[in-house]
């Protein structure tokens, strides 16, 4: 935690702040109080300092705040917990505020302001999301731990499908097996896409039929200890077309190029455009409809992007997905994805344990 408070005090160095003001709302499911702190608590206020830390709750949390933190001075709200939050602003003296403008409320903000009329308050673009780029060696263990689940559950679930199950079956089917191999949860909505359905990248699964002749992409992820995964593979239904075949090779193709070459000092702009013109080169460029992928950690979508336009070089230690896809209307669709640890040599693939070889069922 010590280094993790030395990058929040980093940041009020370059934005020449008195304190950061990070907020944790119920169903917020913003988890840098807990990757500051240690407190998991689903109500908070978080006042970082050059000195000192102060962690604001209610009295729900009065004992887990305690047992949770250590090195924060805690406050228990008995009222709102933004009253207390400005007047704990009051005490301390400071008068300029940094916050993430991508996560915190602007009711929060206001509702600051109206309080604290002498304070400044500046907005930095996924400030928390930044802090969180360069896994340590614990993150890493639990993305892993989460990767390994996954690819435990999809291995069982392979058996089990079949020609006329719904995708809704499928998703229900794979989320018990995520449950029995450890999983706390899903990290999101489990998207099982069969035949035109896979057209569209964030499908969710419906009472459609498998059919034979289609392709199904299966899009899902756990959550392990407050970090998750996320992998994508595409199975066939019995034989399928040769265009669709075709569609898959190049997907896996261009999947596999990125993944050789992903690695720190790589610009997310450069694994981009090689998925990309590996689908041009076989005509189904216009049909790669998303970015190539995005960081993971605790949150499902976090930085970096993995874009063309990002042109900033990646560091050792964060964890992306590479991701292509095609998507061909009324047709069907195909993503592969993968989830690696970059470092300075390559990468470490967290979901090598499913092949990327056309699985059919």
């Amino acid at each position: 935690m010590h280094k993790r408070i030395a990058r929040a005090r980093h940041l009020l160095g370059e934005e020449k702040a008195d304190a950061l003001f990070v907020w944790n709302s119920e169903g917020s499911g913003q988890p840098a109080t807990a990757w500051l702190t240690g407190f998991t608590g689903s109500a908070s206020a978080l006042l970082i300092t050059r000195k000192e830390i102060f962690l604001i709750t209610d009295g729900r949390y009065a004992e887990q705040s305690r047992k949770e933190t250590t090195g924060s001075t805690v406050h228990i709200a008995s009222g709102g917990m933004l009253a207390l939050v400005a007047a704990t602003l009051r005490e301390i003296g400071a008068h300029t505020i940094l916050f993430d403008g991508w996560q915190t409320p602007y009711s929060a903000i206001e509702e600051l302001r109206k309080q604290r009329s002498d304070v400044a308050f500046s907005a930095r673009k996924r400030l928390l999301q930044s802090l969180r780029v360069v896994k340590d060696t614990a993150e890493i263990a639990l993305l892993k731990k989460a990767a390994q689940i996954a690819c435990r559950a999809f291995t069982r679930l392979i058996p089990d499908v079949t020609a006329g199950m719904t995708e809704a079956s499928v998703a229900s089917r794979l989320e018990a097996l995520c449950r029995e191999e450890g999983a706390e949860g899903q990290a999101f909505p489990t998207i099982v896409a069969s035949g035109a359905n896979g057209a569209h990248p964030h499908a969710r699964a419906s009472s459609k039929e498998l059919r034979a002749g289609e392709l199904v992409v299966i899009d899902f992820g756990v959550r392990y200890r407050g970090y998750v995964s996320d992998m994508t593979r595409t199975i066939a239904v019995g034989k399928i077309s040769p265009r669709l075949r075709r569609a898959y090779e190049a997907v896996r193709t261009a999947q596999a190029r990125a993944c050789r070459d992903a690695r720190a000092g790589k610009r997310g702009s450069e694994l981009d455009m090689l998925c990309r013109s590996t689908l041009e080169k076989r005509k189904l460029g216009k049909f790669f409809t998303h970015a190539t992928g995005h960081g993971i950690g605790m949150e499902i979508h976090e930085l970096p992007v993995i874009s063309r336009e990002q042109d900033a070089e990646l560091p050792a230690g964060a964890v992306i997905t590479v991701e292509p896809g095609v998507y061909i209307p009324n047709v069907g669709g195909v993503r592969i994805e993968d989830a690696l640890v970059l470092t300075k040599k390559g990468n470490i693939n967290l979901s090598s344990g499913v092949t990327k070889e056309v699985i059919v069922v």
